[in-house]
């Protein structure tokens, strides 16, 4: 028996539960021949770009651009994706950014490997009594690789009674103007409460600080994506020397849900 978002798959043999799995609609998943184990269906261009309606890269880009502030869009975006591949514990858009997005040369974009993530996420581990209130820090964040892998390790150390949203927030700095849309629908799309800086993270020279808020405190939902204003707060707050680019004013979070949980199990290594 295969258990899939609480459907038990049962088959006398993995093609038989493949066969099965596919009847009920649930064509996320695949049954290795050779093991029996269910991996995840690819993401890849092809299938990023059916469910953007594109045929180009540069239409793709300018797709997840313009649903940055569209919410009711950029959640039917995220649907569409988990119905292919529902795999959040690493970064969603990696390989076809690393294929098709990456200025390798100009800006030396390249990323760490999963296995070094997911050794930084356990040795960074701590019990949430971090001095600098920030559950996990990135400066350099790329699409969000490392962040995600620091975020899966949080939510798995705890258990769905104790974990909440509310409990954690992240901070990444990312300068590359191609690279930020990618790095907010990467967060989002996990539920995940961030601040992300748009900038130069030396110089401190910055674009937009955005908020990303899981407003339901819902670790089944989607994010809210939020732009700060270019204010002497905001300023001093985040060590922004100068604004380089004009305020963009939107604002989606609302009234902003608590729910209560369990105390939190997740401890230090």
């Amino acid at each position: 028996p295969y258990c899939h978002e609480g459907k038990i798959i049962v088959g006398d043999s993995d093609l038989q539960a493949n066969v099965m799995i596919h009847r009920q609609g649930l064509g996320a998943l695949h049954v290795r021949e050779a093991t029996g184990d269910i991996v995840m269906a690819k993401l890849g261009r092809d299938e990023l770009y059916t469910i953007a309606g594109v045929n180009q890269h540069t239409e793709f880009e300018k797709f997840i651009r313009d649903l940055l502030f569209k919410p009711k869009e950029r959640n039917s975006f995220y649907k569409k994706i988990l119905a292919i591949n529902s795999n959040v514990s690493t970064d969603t858009f990696r390989e076809y950014f690393e294929e098709y997005a990456a200025e390798r040369k100009s800006q030396q974009q390249d990323f760490t490997p999963n296995s070094v993530s997911e050794l930084l996420a356990k040795i960074a581990r701590n019990d949430n009594s971090s001095e600098s209130g920030w559950s996990g820090y990135d400066p350099t964040a790329g699409t969000g690789s490392l962040i995600i892998k620091k975020w899966n390790d949080d939510r798995l150390a705890e258990t769905p009674f104790s974990y909440a949203p509310h409990n954690y927030l992240y901070m990444v700095e990312e300068f590359g103007d191609n690279v930020i849309p990618y790095l907010l629908h990467n967060i989002a799309i996990r539920g995940m409460n961030c601040v992300v800086i748009h900038g130069d993270t030396l110089e401190r020279n910055i674009k937009q600080i955005y908020f990303v808020q899981n407003s339901h405190d819902d670790y089944m939902g989607f994010s809210d994506i939020n732009v700060m204003p270019h204010t002497d707060k905001v300023k001093e707050e985040f060590n922004v020397s100068n604004w380089s680019e004009k305020a963009i004013e939107h604002v989606e979070s609302d009234k902003v849900a608590y729910i209560p949980a369990l105390p939190m199990h997740r401890k230090h290594i």
